[in-house]
């Protein structure tokens, strides 16, 4: 996909101290930088992609903002897509793709960009990559159902499909249009998103596809400390 292509994209990366398993997660060190930073910086840059950081944190925002990167200050979100969308109205609703990538993944890339909004279509894409076998029983690693036509069928902690075969991890990822990110806000919760601890399952309910693209990205999301010191032994 070309730079042309890329055009009208507007990344937005929400953060925030409060994470359950891992408090302060965005600031915690990761080889001398905040792990935010290292998100950002291995996201990159192209042309005509702008990139930002959603929080209503006062020190993420200071962190962001003196290693020269853009922070928008919002209020409390029930998500990370509320908090996305928030900034997103905060920065006047720019046209274009939307891209969610949540701040515990650091080692995304402008390529996974490049595929979210060629898959994005008019709906909603994600990313996939193979999960290995001794991850299938940690509910950290969500778990991915995908159908014949690339469309996503159930998200779960659990391991899904059962039985024998490859299984595919979900990265913390999504692209939007602009309209599908209103759907998937007024989707809110459902019994089952709350169960699973999924907000896409209630986008599902609500009839939004979410597009699959599957390959070797390296989704290694920090959700626990165990997490975080795979990351810290990684990059050092």
């Amino acid at each position: 996909m070309g730079v042309r292509e890329l055009a009208e994209v507007t990344v937005i990366v929400p953060a925030r101290m409060g994470s359950t398993r891992l408090p302060g997660k965005p600031l915690a060190d990761v080889a001398g930088k905040p792990l935010i930073i290292r998100v950002l910086e291995s996201l990159g840059s192209a042309p005509g992609v702008e990139v930002h950081v959603a929080t209503d944190s006062p020190e993420i925002a200071g962190v962001v903002e003196s290693r020269g990167y853009h922070p928008v200050i919002t209020g409390e979100a029930s998500s990370g897509t509320m908090r996305v969308h928030a900034a997103w109205r905060l920065l006047g609703c720019p046209g274009g793709w939307v891209v969610n990538l949540q701040g515990d993944e650091p080692f995304a890339g402008m390529d996974w960009v490049r595929a979210l909004v060629g898959a994005a279509g008019g709906g909603v894409s994600t990313l996939a990559s193979p999960l290995a076998p001794e991850e299938a029983s940690n509910p950290s690693s969500v778990k991915v159902a995908v159908g014949s036509r690339r469309q996503a069928l159930y998200f779960s902690r659990s391991v899904v499909p059962w039985g024998d075969g490859p299984l595919l991890r979900h990265g913390g990822v999504y692209c939007f249009t602009p309209d599908s990110l209103e759907r998937c806000v007024r989707a809110g919760e459902t019994p089952l998103s709350r169960r699973e601890r999924l907000e896409q399952l209630a986008w599902l309910e609500a009839g939004v596809p979410i597009t699959v693209v599957t390959g070797s990205w390296n989704t290694l999301g920090v959700d626990t400390p165990e997490d975080l010191e795979r990351v810290r032994r990684l990059f050092s």
